[in-house]
């Protein structure tokens, strides 16, 4: 008997999305080592012709150090198959289908469950990102019938929009019984955020800047009601209700227990408050903080952060030892 073809869920903000190619200001194919999977591998090895001889230049073969055989970069760490255009060489010469799988995927992430898979799409790609935050209606699953499980629970206290955001968050963790040690409410607990993750691994210097405002940014509760209402005249507050839902979208596996949860949760929800804070910091300073800024700002800390499994790690880390600490 044939296997079933496994069900798809994925959210509804989600669908039609593609990538926008040469109009990408950060585009996946700077900065990021690109391993080529082994059918591929294969393929390539058949190509004839310049771009044939391209491709036997610019791949490093696998070896014990390194089994995956992946491109070798070229200046400024590009991809050696991006023109001048910002696009691909090999889509050009051999069509899509001719990429490798990590190349076809990305910024796709999928999560297998016991009766359907879900499937979203990484923060680290600006589309991505400007699909997310332009989205103002409540986020729904497409594929996925109701359930009455932790995580629609979660989820329906977050977009219950008769109450402040904040106040939706207070009902989640009274729902799961969970601290929110972790979560910062002053200055004080943003700037050692700020330092925090300033120790942590980095890409780009530019998250430097942003992490400089959470370390020496002192904002007072009038500068951050005076965004929040700046966020809700600009009809963009259901932005930072998004970047929540993503974020247990993403992390919370599959029937999870409260406490497992309750630790994603407080994840989620500091990190969309210290981009919520590194917001009113800009717009302190400049009296705007665009769509754009704020997919900018997505863009980078979902680059810098969840794409690094060793500073996802450290994090959690950071919170069990602020829950010891009490």
């Amino acid at each position: 008997m044939e296997n079933e073809v496994q069900r798809i869920v994925m959210p509804d903000y989600s669908i039609g999305f593609q990538c926008i190619a040469g109009k990408c200001r950060h585009s996946c194919c700077i900065g990021w080592e690109i391993d080529i999977d082994d059918e591929t591998y294969e393929y390539y090895k058949t190509v004839k012709g310049p771009l044939g001889e391209k491709l036997k230049a610019c791949i490093c073969p696998p070896s014990e150090e390194e089994p995956l055989p992946h491109f070798i970069m070229a200046e400024n760490e590009r991809c050696p198959f991006l023109n001048s255009k910002n696009l691909c060489e090999l889509i050009l010469g051999l069509g899509e289908e001719s990429l490798s799988e990590i190349c076809t995927e990305h910024p796709r992430f999928y999560k297998d469950y016991s009766e359907h898979m879900e499937m979203g799409y990484g923060l680290c790609c600006e589309e991505a990102a400007r699909m997310l935050l332009s989205h103002s209606e409540p986020v729904r699953l497409i594929g996925l019938s109701e359930t009455d499980d932790v995580r629609s629970k979660i989820f329906s206290y977050l977009q219950d929009r008769t109450k402040p955001l904040d106040a939706r968050i207070a009902d989640i963790f009274e729902y799961l019984e969970a601290p929110r040690t972790a979560l910062p409410k002053t200055p004080a607990h943003y700037s050692h955020w700020g330092d925090f993750l300033g120790s942590l691994e980095r890409l780009d210097p530019a998250w430097n800047i942003e992490l400089r405002r959470l370390r020496s940014t002192a904002l007072s509760q009038e500068d951050r009601f005076a965004f929040e209402n700046y966020m809700e005249k600009e009809g963009r507050a259901f932005e930072y209700e998004n970047i929540v839902w993503y974020l247990i979208y993403r992390h919370l596996g599959e029937s999870p227990f409260h406490d497992e949860a309750a630790l994603c949760v407080e994840f989620a929800v500091l990190n969309m408050r210290l981009l919520r804070y590194i917001g009113a910091c800009k717009f302190k300073g400049t009296g705007a903080f665009t769509k754009e800024d704020q997919v900018e700002l997505a863009r980078m800390f979902s680059s810098e952060i969840e794409y690094s499994d060793e500073n996802i790690d450290l994090i959690y880390d950071h919170i069990f030892d602020l829950h010891e600490s009490i």
